[in-house]
């Protein structure tokens, strides 16, 4: 009898147990765990403590799935993978091994409207990206925010440069620049020395295309026991003017007609893009088609002997395919 009326006080005290509850806009409940922490994450950027385990967490985030098209390109780019030395029975390590993510932010308000996560494990969650591949978008606004009437060279970014000396210091005007985008605390010695977050790394780019700057967010409103502890304020900041602006578009507007025109029939109505990696195994895409920005992130690398270990990696082409692949499968 004892154990029977400990057995139902412990079914009540766990019933009874408190969890926070999150929400997609249409307030279907987020049961995703990789959304989930990805929420938690921004909250923590809000100094909401979600140890509290009494809110209520209401997002922007869109409660579709994309999940089955997601799972369709990887699946093309194992077909792929199967003719450089991988086997059927690899099947299971590369979905182990091979991770993506998208985020799709609307221009007009700053929502983040989709998130998409393969990374099951926090310990190998990847949420940020190296400075050093985007210094030079970084350094066209710069010039142009201290002098509108600066002149930049329409192939700037389509340029290889070779990435030693002080070509990688941040100045003192860059600096000054990223503070704007509340990008601060940084190592002057080196852009790779620096990392940004991803949504840090779509305002930038959103704010290169509008010329305003919109802090995208996912926290739409939390309550803790019906009563509202915090309330998003949609905010924006003039950046740059219209001079500048057109100035940026025209190196962008090169950039993707020069380095990526074969991709040209598969990115109908996009307005810009870029692609970037680091160390060969991180490749990022952005792309605005104007409405929303799109960054797709793929860890490019997978299993290729199961006993040792080994890696090969996808080549880079394989990587832009699969980017333009995800941004065809979810754009709206």
């Amino acid at each position: 009898m004892k154990i029977f009326q400990l057995f139902i006080l412990l079914f009540i005290l766990f019933s009874c147990k408190k969890e926070n509850v999150y929400y997609y806009s249409n307030d279907k409940q987020i049961k995703d765990s990789t959304v989930i922490r990805f929420v938690d994450e921004e909250l923590e950027k809000l100094s909401i403590d979600i140890k509290e385990k009494n809110l209520k967490i209401h997002t922007t985030l869109d409660s579709t799935s994309y999940k089955t098209n997601l799972d369709s390109i990887r699946n093309k780019i194992f077909e792929k993978a199967l003719t450089q030395n991988l086997k059927p029975e690899d099947k299971q390590a590369f979905d182990d091994w091979f991770r993506e993510k998208v985020i799709v932010v609307d221009n007009e308000t700053g929502q983040v409207l989709n998130y998409y996560s393969s990374f099951k494990s926090k310990k190998y969650d990847r949420k940020d990206i190296s400075m050093g591949m985007l210094r030079k978008i970084i350094r066209i606004g710069s010039a142009l925010y201290e002098n509108p009437d600066s002149e930049i060279p329409e192939n700037y970014l389509f340029n290889h440069s070779s990435g030693i000396g002080k070509e990688l210091e941040i100045s003192k005007e860059e600096a000054q620049f990223l503070s704007k985008f509340n990008i601060k605390n940084l190592d002057t010695k080196g852009y790779f020395y620096n990392y940004i977050s991803f949504l840090e790394a779509i305002k930038i780019f959103q704010t290169y295309n509008s010329g305003l700057l919109k802090e995208p967010f996912v926290i739409k409103k939390v309550l803790n026991k019906d009563k509202i502890v915090y309330s998003q304020k949609e905010l924006s900041q003039k950046i740059f003017t219209q001079n500048s602006l057109d100035k940026i578009q025209k190196n962008l507007k090169h950039y993707k007609e020069n380095s990526f025109g074969a991709f040209e029939n598969q990115l109908k109505n996009t307005e810009n893009l870029f692609f970037f990696g680091y160390n060969d195994m991180d490749y990022f895409m952005i792309i605005n088609d104007g409405k929303y920005t799109y960054l797709i992130y793929n860890f490019s690398a997978v299993i290729t002997d199961l006993e040792k270990k080994k890696i090969k990696k996808i080549p880079h082409i394989w990587m832009k395919k699969a980017g333009i692949s995800y941004y065809n499968a979810i754009r709206k």
